[in-house]
């Protein structure tokens, strides 16, 4: 972690880390990388799926992804066209996305648990010309994207009837003298679309420029197992499946649930050497009795992303962990990782900035702040960032003119110019790995004749992240209940992680200011008194 040494300008009030020679031109595209790994090493094997037992080696995984490139020009697409995924790992995923990348044309990857309206909304803002989904969420996306008419194929779960992953993996002529295609538009191009919920109460379409996975890889080599249960549509799952491409790292896949005795499971089938995990994971895992010392023994590495975890769990998580270093990182997905941690010495830190960024710690003012204060998170990548998919507005919103991103989580830099995250400052929450919007739910909760106000709050706990909960204003002589609320959410939000898990309170009036805005974390102490 030698190249993690981040300075502080006093004048200036500005922390930086210096930007690191690339190992690669930064107008090489991802696919020409990608392409040069798998046909230079062809016996190496990168993928293993625990569903089916199928070891992928490089030739493979190669020969896919040429015949759906090909396809994809054949068919006209280009990189202003976009190509739709939404799936679990499975055999086929990543050679789409490979195919994708080596035709530079942009992937959008959707969760296929969102519900149909937000995934019509979803695919009719990028309008994808063809679209790869699992079987099981076939009617759903069909659907959801009948005004757009795309292509559709089934990756897993096939369909009579409709067409299959496997119908495009025909051999072609000449696939040995295939060359992938160049950028366009050089190293800022899109290359994928990932999902990030905004202030709108819908998931923004977040634009990935080919440089964003060409970070100086500090962790995984061509040797390591690595796992992950996050799927395309996650940025892990989307780094993980670029670093078993690009550098002949087998990877385990699965698209079975998270358990802790499924990982420990995993790892002692597999030897697992690197994992990437959750926060809620590893409250799990530190509490299961199977995972040991012993049965995790083969694990030399551990990154923990999208949140941090108390001191007690590090020190239960590095006592099953004996082999490795445990680091957790902070990043978002539009700049990627900002910064990263290891050790247990400052575990409430989220560490120090990663290569090639800037970061400022800015009041509401726009003024910025020294050492020990805490003001929103800035951060500059020092490179183009092409935005949100078809919303200009929100993009300027969120990126100013000089190019600072304006996280909306509020942290600081202590003395050693570690940085600190204490809170959102935007209202998005996260649940078991999904995220919504409190107004939603405060929309739906309002159509409740007997509601007079109410203000929804996540709930945290280091297992799920934030549950939802109510703080419920009930019209004078209502004699409305707790059971009826939760009723009323399940019928008209019928996903899992915007149900009121952390249940509901009533008071008689809403914690608010001076101008009457609803002060949500005195709404929150409410709730977790109950």
């Amino acid at each position: 972690m030698n190249s993690l040494e981040c300075s502080y300008d006093e004048k200036e009030r500005i922390w930086c880390n210096a930007i690191q020679s690339p190992t690669y031109d930064f107008n090489c595209s991802l696919g020409k990388i990608i392409y040069n790994n798998l046909k230079n090493f062809p016996k190496k094997i990168c993928q293993v799926s625990d569903i089916d037992g199928l070891e992928v080696t490089n030739a493979e995984m190669l020969s896919w992804s040429i015949r759906l490139a090909r396809h994809f020009k054949k068919l006209g697409l280009r990189h202003n066209n976009v190509i739709g995924i939404v799936a679990k790992n499975s055999t086929y995923t990543s050679a789409v996305a490979v195919g994708c990348f080596m035709n530079c044309t942009p992937f959008h990857a959707v969760n296929g648990g969102l519900d149909a309206d937000t995934i019509q909304q979803l695919f009719e803002n990028t309008a994808p010309k063809i679209i790869f989904c699992d079987g099981d969420v076939y009617e759903k996306i069909h659907g959801a994207t009948r005004s757009l008419r795309p292509l559709l194929y089934t990756l897993t779960n096939h369909i009579d009837g409709v067409a299959k992953v496997e119908d495009l993996l025909v051999p072609t002529p000449n696939e040995d003298l295939y060359l992938p295609e160049p950028l366009m538009l050089g190293g800022a191009q899109t290359v994928a679309i990932l999902c990030s919920s905004g202030t709108t109460g819908v998931p923004k379409c977040v634009c990935l420029s080919n440089y964003y996975l060409q970070f100086e890889n500090m962790f995984v080599t061509s040797e390591d197992v690595v796992f992950t249960n996050s799927s395309l549509d996650w940025v892990t799952g989307l780094i993980f499946t670029y670093l078993s491409t690009s550098i002949s790292c087998k990877r385990v896949i699965t698209n079975r649930p998270y358990t802790p005795e499924y990982l420990v499971d995993l790892v002692k089938k597999y030897k697992i050497t690197y994992i990437g995990i959750a926060p809620r994971h590893v409250a799990t895992l530190v509490a299961c009795p199977t995972a040991t010392a012993e049965n995790l023994s083969s694990v030399n590495a551990c990154l923990v992303g999208g949140g941090c975890i108390s001191l007690p769990t590090m020190k239960r998580l590095q006592s099953i962990l004996k082999n490795c270093a445990v680091t957790f990182g902070y990043g978002l997905t539009e700049v990627g990782l900002v910064s990263i941690n290891s050790g247990e010495h400052t575990p409430s830190s989220v560490g120090k900035l990663f290569p090639g960024l800037k970061v400022r710690i800015v009041d509401e003012d726009g003024q910025n702040l020294p050492r020990n204060e805490i003001g929103e998170v800035y951060v500059n990548t020092g490179r183009t960032w092409n935005g949100y998919y078809g919303n200009p507005s929100e993009t300027q919103r969120t990126q100013d003119s000089s190019g600072w991103f304006h996280t909306g989580d509020l942290g600081y830099f202590d003395d050693n110019n570690l940085l600190y995250i204490v809170d959102r400052k935007k209202d998005i929450i996260k649940y078991q790995g999904m995220h919504y919007w409190p107004a939603e739910i405060e929309q739906v909760i309002n159509e409740l004749a007997e509601v007079e106000d109410v203000c929804v709050v996540g709930v945290y706990d280091e297992r799920n992240g934030d549950a939802a909960g109510a703080v419920v204003v009930r019209r004078k002589g209502a004699q409305l209940t707790e059971q009826q609320v939760k009723e009323h959410v399940r019928k008209r939000l019928p996903v899992y992680y915007k149900q009121l898990h952390a249940g509901v309170v009533f008071i008689e009036r809403l914690p608010q200011n001076s101008n009457g805005k609803t002060l949500r974390r005195e709404a929150k102490v409410l709730l977790e008194a109950k």
